[in-house]
């Protein structure tokens, strides 16, 4: 580095002449240091430019000439070879409020009042740049060869010396001092344990420790706290005996301790007759006072950051209390369904035997009926239409209609055509021929159509109660039953029959076309389609509640309430759509069906747990199928598809519509 690279940088228009008195006591302090003087902050940043990599700006200064101090610094931080130059300011002002951006940077070095005292002025700006040119990594042999010594008139060195020499030499330095005047003092030694000073008692002396380890207690309303261990000092008791207060710790020795005690009388002679032990005095103290001070900063930031960690772990004993909470609810819904699968296995075996009666009783009647029916040749028509009714394929809506068309073009009369259908009769001739004898063969007919329905009823009420205790044996105890071919056109219907009081008041309309079987278990298929059913009718029910509440109308408008059962066959799957025009389901709850325990029938009279959808589409995926839901307001479709079994034909049957 060359001296040619060195400048000094002064701000500052001289129109109170503080910046020509620096000047003139620079030039003939540093002559040869460089001191480029500028008038504010613009002309700051013009000369900046003209700087080379290679140069050094080893000190600035900046007068209170300035205006506005912040508004001349704002582009310092732009200027890299100003970065680490520090700053003095010359000031006439009794205050200042622009000095917010050198003091947030850190480069303000000192506040001077101009004009200076010469002898401070020369040594703050001589230590400046030794402090910047030691940063850069020059010796100080390096520095007083580069800018040479510090002026004679130059206030140098530290405040008190000592402050940065090891203590143990502090406290011999202090006790030749002592000795010195008032002779060798005895040393005493003491076991650990031993208390130098109480806590709220009198200070009659300090204690110097030549050896050995001091720590600091007090006690508090919430008990002892120890503040020092073996880190309180060399210098026991001086705060207190020199502000003649009581003891604000008690010092205790931690180990084996030496130790040589003054009194303040003691003092007072040696600081009287050999001053210079006040300064070593004063830096003893200001080391215990800085070793204190930062252990007590230490505690501080452990307290903070305890603080934090117990915040921390508190939050998780909370997240953990909430989660041991939902955990025993769950126990607690477990061990209730476990006690309901108890219930079921029970209810299902206390079922069991009593309905296969009934359907033996029930086989057996229809048996009899048969054989009764047969010995009477006048009651061989209603002997036919009962076992009809009881073996007829199922019909759709859209057929029964069809059918009803085509006999009342042969009976000219629409409700006996209908009372013709209803009791079995598809063929024209026949009703044709039973028109002719309405009043002696018809109510016949009727009679055995109706005992024929009913027997079937029976029988399949009786198998559905069969399979659902079968059932509800598999959901207590599960067992390895195989899946059967089923007939879904059948189960549907099986239940739509079975739920009809559930579904008083709405239409049903059905659409089946010929489909395969599917592989499955009937109950828990069966199971689904009743609660996709149930869901729709309770629907519609709880709209036309709330409408009517409101004074409004459903979703639906005029229309009727109507559930749209169909039955289709697309690619290899089975596919059941159930459709109602009731509200719809809002997409904040459609996102949430097929949560266990979720319901949105809470404040009516409903008896599900919330576990209908969930339960369903389980069955469904069972057996590889799935459930999918497409919802507006005034339209619902719940779509299962099932995958299609192959290997069994279905039913023929004729494509409805």
């Amino acid at each position: 580095m060359k001296l040619s690279q060195v400048h000094v940088i002064l701000v500052g228009d001289d129109s109170r002449g503080i910046v020509s008195s620096i000047v003139a006591d620079w030039e003939r302090a540093f002559p040869q240091i460089d001191l480029v003087c500028v008038a504010d902050g613009e002309e700051l940043t013009r000369w900046n430019s003209t700087l080379l990599p290679a140069d050094h700006v080893a000190l600035g200064m900046v007068s209170s000439e300035v205006p506005n101090i912040d508004e001349a610094f704002t582009g310092v931080a732009h200027m890299p070879l100003l970065q680490d130059t520090q700053w003095i300011l010359l000031t006439d002002q009794d205050e200042h409020t622009d000095l917010a951006t050198l003091t947030s940077a850190g480069h303000l070095a000192a506040v001077m009042r101009a004009p200076c005292t010469l002898g401070l002025f020369l040594g703050q700006a001589y230590q400046v740049m030794v402090a910047y040119f030691l940063q850069e990594g020059l010796s100080r042999e390096s520095i007083i060869e580069l800018i040479g010594p510090a002026p004679k008139r130059a206030v140098q060195g530290p405040l008190l010396q000592g402050l940065g020499a090891d203590e143990y030499d502090m406290v011999r330095e202090l006790l030749e001092g002592v000795e010195e005047v008032i002779g060798r003092r005895p040393r005493i030694r003491i076991p650990a344990g031993v208390d130098l000073t109480r806590q709220n008692t009198s200070i009659a002396a300090v204690h110097l420790v030549l050896d050995g380890q001091v720590s600091l207690r007090r006690e508090t309303d919430r008990g002892e706290l120890l503040l020092h261990h073996a880190t309180s000092g060399l210098l026991i008791g001086l705060v207190s005996l020199t502000r003649n207060e009581k003891a604000f710790f008690t010092a205790t020795t931690t180990t084996p301790a030496q130790v040589v005690r003054l009194t303040n009388e003691q003092l007072r002679m040696v600081i009287d007759e050999k001053p210079s032990v006040a300064g070593t005095l004063a830096v003893l103290a200001i080391q215990s006072l800085t070793r204190r001070l930062i252990r007590a900063e230490d505690l501080h930031m452990e307290n903070a950051v305890l603080a934090e960690d117990l915040e921390e772990e508190r939050a998780h004993l909370a997240e953990t209390l909430e989660d041991l909470k939902n955990t025993r609810a769950e126990l607690v819904e477990r061990t209730r369904f476990a006690m309901l699968g108890e219930l079921s296995a029970g209810i299902a075996h206390e079922l069991n035997n009593p309905v296969t009666a009934l359907v033996r009783a029930a086989e057996h009647l229809g048996e009899d009926l048969d054989a009764l029916l047969e010995t009477t040749p006048a009651m061989a028509a209603a002997h036919t239409a009962m076992r009809r009714a009881r073996t007829q394929a199922v019909r759709s809506t859209a057929q029964e209609r069809e059918l009803v068309r085509q006999i009342y073009e042969v009976v000219g009369d629409r409700a006996l055509a209908r009372r013709l259908v209803q009791a079995g009769v598809e063929d024209p001739v026949e009703a044709r021929k039973l028109t002719k004898r309405r009043g002696k063969e018809l109510p016949a007919v009727e009679l055995g159509a109706r005992a024929g329905s009913s027997l079937r009823s029976v029988l399949s009420a009786s198998e559905r109660v069969i399979e659902l205790t079968a059932s509800l044996k598999g959901y207590a105890r599960p067992d390895s039953e195989d899946l059967k071919a089923v007939d879904v056109r059948e189960g549907l219907d099986d239940v739509l029959r079975l739920t009809n009081h559930r579904l008083r008041g709405i239409e049903v309309e059905r659409y089946y076309e010929d489909v395969p079987a599917v592989l499955a278990h009937p109950a828990k298929l069966q199971q689904v389609w009743t609660n996709l059913l149930v869901n729709a009718a309770e629907a519609i029910d709880d709209e036309r509640e709330d409408a009517a509440a409101r004074g409004e109308s459903p979703a639906r408008g005029e229309d009727e309430p109507l559930i749209h059962v169909a039955v289709e066959c697309f690619r290899d799957q089975v596919m059941v759509t159930i459709t109602d025009n009731g509200p719809g389901i809002p997409a904040s709850v459609l996102e949430r069906i097929y949560e266990p325990h979720f319901t949105t029938k809470a404040g009516r009279v409903r008896y599900g747990l919330g576990m209908g959808m969930a339960i369903s589409r389980s069955i469904v995926e069972d057996v590889g199928g799935s459930i999918t839901v497409d919802s507006t307001p005034g339209r619902t479709r719940m779509i299962v598809a099932l995958p299609a079994h192959a290997t069994l034909p279905a039913t023929p049957t004729t494509p409805t519509e």
